[in-house]
């Protein structure tokens, strides 16, 4: 059974290969597509590969094609195989260097091979990136990308780009790229190729997920997660044949995940999905480096819980399975065993083997960094100037046609130099006297400001002062216009009232709690947020309906409420005054047997409630008015109830404090709907 990340990486090779193609006359007789006798050659050594026999799959593929006379594609095919093995396999980007360069050599200058040309480029960006020379890579990416841009749009650049910037450690900037990466290779892939719409796809929504790990966002990490399993079980219905290699990727996943429930603090959650992994991956032939990976994992969750049984239970059978550090798969996990290892008998004490493991990972950390340094200064060196002295015979053909044209733009920048210079003395006289005009109107324009600003200033003051005393006298009169209320009522439930004086009583009663209504709505402007609580929206908007239902009923009108249960983060009680001031606006300005809709709706950042009624709508020519405090906008409802011109302003207020807003659409005679949003 093949290693899943190697296939990955075979897989991403063959798909790059497979829909890039590049550049210099092909003879004519030379075919563009690969023999039948080569074909097969590459199907047995690709069989060997997957199969784990990598170093015999390229020396098969060697001494079969020792003898035959390979035609450019079959070369470039062959190259891009062995560039795959050294690179991804061996680990040896020097190598892979110089084999990129060779693809690069076969196909150049080659229209008739241009797609295999933009290939070669980008799997030398990959070996400038596995190098950690991350400008290097992104320029042969974007040269790539220049070159394609002719062809057709279905490269495999974002991916490219997303990874680049992964490996520099901007995972936030890498997100756009895998997203944007993960919907054109869906668009762009061939449906029954296993590589390209299922192995590539899932491996990009898992590599989204590590991004928000390393981002310390576990929930937006384990969202994709659970998107990338998803996306495996439906892949899975058409690929029948490839359940091995989906098993394997799920196990990968879970592992992934237990890291994200790490973060959170979940740690039931996190052995639950580690010992899954394990039991996936490691079975003979699995993703066995995975599953060392996760048994690390778990060694640290028992150490961090304090399950030190577990966690030493745990070291020995890892010791007991591979003592000497054979079966690991990279110097990484070796590294992050024995710092693992450090760790636990630091926490219980045991110093020894505390010290023993501390400074077998700073040897073997130390040794690392050691040969990345040797590779990256010397055998990289060697790679590029390969890379420059093939492509400077281009760069002197190039030359002597760019020396004249320089020879030519040297002349008639000269031209120009002395035209400017002669421009430039002219309308030095006349700037002069410009300035002096532009002191004297910029000395007029500050004069003008101080004064505006001292006006302003006092504005402020007298808006001011008017609140404040608009505010006491409605605080004055609340008391007296209470007791007239009051004494209505008394008067009212007098039985012996004649019809006349009952009526004329319930006009007083009702002007004095229309009053009283304007008086609050005057006292409660100005007051500030309060404190934000989570808040259910549907809720919020459910219990402004039953509150306002009889009025609705009292002119037979339906009231509608959809919404889903968004939690906000609001003044509840403010919130609440919003919508029962629209809601009420809905309903005085409906006419019978009308029906109102509320709704709310999520929108990216915000959600987004809307209150429609089939009233009388709102003219054109009050447009934003409507919402100034105490405006002549005020008109009586359907049913000539009365209106103060005060519950807009009040509410947009209090949606903008909100960091909301507040709008509307109306159309005279059909209805209106007002919309306010509200920041998750």
């Amino acid at each position: 059974m093949p290693n899943i990340k190697t296939l990955i990486y075979v897989y991403l090779f063959v798909f790059a290969s497979s829909v890039l193609f590049a550049c210099k006359e092909t003879p004519r007789d030379e075919p563009l597509k690969i023999s039948d006798r080569i074909f097969d050659i590459k199907a047995k050594s690709g069989m060997m590969y997957k199969r784990g026999q990598q170093d015999s799959a390229i020396r098969f593929l060697d001494s079969a094609i020792a003898k035959i006379q390979l035609t450019s594609v079959e070369k470039w095919s062959v190259l891009n195989t062995k560039t795959a093995y050294f690179l991804n396999f061996k680990k040896r980007p020097d190598s892979a260097l110089k084999l990129a360069d060779s693809m690069l050599k076969v196909v150049e200058a080659k229209p008739a091979l241009i797609k295999h040309y933009i290939s070669a480029l980008l799997v030398r960006g990959d070996v400038l990136m596995d190098f950690g020379l991350y400008e290097d890579a992104f320029d042969a990416y974007v040269r790539a990308g220049k070159i394609s841009n002719s062809i057709s749009k279905c490269y495999a650049l974002s991916p490219k780009l997303g990874f680049l910037r992964y490996k520099q450690g901007f995972f936030q900037e890498s997100i756009p790229y895998f997203k944007k990466g993960f919907n054109e290779t869906l668009a762009c892939a061939d449906t029954s190729s296993f590589e390209q719409s299922f192995v590539s796809p899932q491996g990009l929504l898992n590599t989204i997920g590590l991004c928000f790990e390393k981002l310390k966002q576990p929930d937006s990490a384990l969202f994709y997660y659970q998107k990338a399993l998803h996306f495996i079980d439906e892949r899975s219905l058409i690929f029948p044949d490839r359940t091995e290699f989906a098993l394997m990727a799920k196990g990968v996943i879970y592992g992934n995940m237990a890291t994200a429930f790490m973060q959170k603090g979940q740690h039931q959650q996190t052995e639950k999905f580690l010992l899954k992994s394990i039991q996936i991956n490691s079975k003979k032939g699995a993703e066995n480096g995975d599953a060392q990976t996760a048994r690390i994992k778990l060694i640290n969750l028992y150490t961090l819980s304090k399950q030190y049984r577990k966690a030493r239970l745990l070291i020995e059978e890892m010791e007991n399975d591979d003592s000497s550090f054979k079966n690991f798969t990279s110097q990484e996990s070796i590294m992050k065993f024995l710092y693992a290892k450090w760790k636990f008998y630091d926490t219980v004490q045991d110093t020894k083997m505390a010290y023993i493991n501390l400074e077998r990972f700073h040897f073997l950390k130390d040794s690392t960094e050691t040969a990345n340094k040797k590779h990256l200064y010397v055998d990289i060196e060697h790679g590029l100037k390969d890379a420059d002295r093939a492509q400077m015979l281009v760069l002197l053909k190039k030359d002597a046609q760019s020396k004249r044209f320089l020879i030519l733009g040297a002349i008639v920048v000269i031209a120009l130099i002395f035209v400017i210079l002669f421009i430039v003395l002219k309308n030095l006289k006349r700037s002069k006297a410009n300035i002096e005009n532009l002191n004297a109107a910029n000395n007029l324009v500050q004069n003008q400001y101080a004064q505006l600003t001292q006006v302003f200033s006092v504005l402020e003051k007298s808006h001011v002062e008017n609140a404040t005393i608009m505010k006491v006298v409605a605080h004055d009169l609340r008391g007296p216009v209470s007791g007239i209320v009051h004494a209505a009522e008394l008067i009212l439930a007098d039985e012996g009232l004649s019809e006349t004086n009952f009526r004329m009583l319930q006009l007083v009663k009702d002007a004095g709690l229309n009053a009283i209504s304007l008086i609050n709505e005057m006292l409660n402007t100005h007051h500030g947020l309060g404190e934000k609580e989570p808040t259910d929206i549907a809720r919020l908007l459910n219990d402004s309906m039953n509150l306002l239902l009889f009025k609705a009923e009292a002119k037979a009108q339906k009231i509608s409420v959809t919404a889903d249960h968004i939690i906000v983060l609001v003044n509840k009680d403010k919130i609440s005054r919003v919508i029962n001031n629209l809601l009420t606006n809905a309903i005085k300005f409906s006419g019978e047997n009308d029906t109102i809709t509320i709704a709310a709706v999520q929108q990216e950042q915000e959600v987004v409630i809307s209150i429609a009624d089939q009233g009388m709508g709102i003219p054109a020519h009050m447009g934003n008015n409507i919402f100034d405090m105490f405006s002549d906008n005020r008109r009586l409802g359907t049913a000539s109830e009365e209106s103060f011109g005060m519950g807009l302003a009040i509410s947009k207020e209090i949606i903008e404090s909100h960091g909301g807003r507040i709008w509307y659409t109306s159309i005279e005679g059909v209805g209106t709907t007002f919309y306010f949003s509200l920041p998750l």
